[in-house]
C-alpha cells in the first residue's frame, strides 16, 4: 500500500517550508520521505529546481522547456541519459543542460517557462536572444507542403528546416497522418 495522501495542512506547511529549509529537513519534519516530498514540491511547481535536487522527471523538464513528453523521449535516443526512478523517467541537470548545449536545434528558448536551470550560461542567453515564440498548429497548407516534401523525398530533417519546424513536430505530424 502506498504513502497516505497528503493533507491541506501538509501542503501547506511544505510550502511554507520549502524556501526556509532544505529538503531532507522539510522531509523529516512532515514525516515523509525526501522522494516524496521531492515530487510532491515538482508537481506543486514549488522550490525551484536547483535548490531541491540534482534530477528532475520528463513530466517538469517538459513544462520547463515547453515541449511534449515525445519529444524528451527522444532526445534520449539521441543521447540524453535518463534513469528510471519507478513510476519516473528521471535527468540530472548536467545531463539535460550538457545535451541541450550539444543539440541547440532541438529546442527553442522562447518557449521556456523557467530558466533558472539555464540562464547562467551564455549559449543559453544567445540563443534565447534569437529564438521566437512558433506556433504549433498545423494549417492545411502547411500539411500539403509537408506530403509533397516527402513526396519528394526530402529527409525529415531537410523538411523541418524548409518549413521552420522541429524534427519531433515532422515526424510526429507523419506518424500521425498514417493513421
Amino acid at each position: 500500500m502506498g504513502a497516505p495522501a497528503w493533507t491541506a495542512k501538509e501542503i501547506s506547511a511544505l510550502e511554507e517550508m520549502t524556501a526556509k529549509y532544505p529538503l531532507p529537513t522539510v522531509a523529516r519534519k512532515l514525516n515523509r520521505s525526501v522522494s516524496a516530498v521531492f515530487l510532491k514540491q515538482q508537481r506543486l511547481g514549488i522550490g525551484g529546481l536547483r535548490q531541491n535536487s540534482d534530477m528532475i522527471t520528463r513530466n517538469m523538464l517538459s513544462k520547463i522547456l515547453g515541449i511534449e513528453n515525445r519529444t524528451i523521449k527522444s532526445w534520449e535516443e539521441k543521447g540524453l541519459k535518463s534513469i528510471k526512478k519507478k513510476p519516473y523517467i528521471m535527468y540530472r541537470h548536467q545531463d539535460i543542460i550538457n545535451y541541450m548545449k550539444e543539440h541547440l536545434e532541438d529546442w527553442n528558448a522562447a518557449r521556456i517557462t523557467d530558466d533558472s536551470l539555464f540562464m547562467r550560461f551564455d549559449w543559453y542567453q544567445e540563443k534565447k536572444k534569437h529564438d521566437v515564440a512558433t506556433r504549433y498548429n498545423w494549417t492545411e497548407r502547411e500539411e500539403s507542403k509537408l506530403k509533397f516534401l516527402r513526396h519528394e523525398g526530402y529527409t525529415i530533417r531537410e523538411i523541418a528546416e524548409k518549413m521552420n519546424r522541429s524534427e519531433s513536430s515532422i515526424k510526429y505530424k507523419l506518424y500521425r497522418r498514417n493513421k
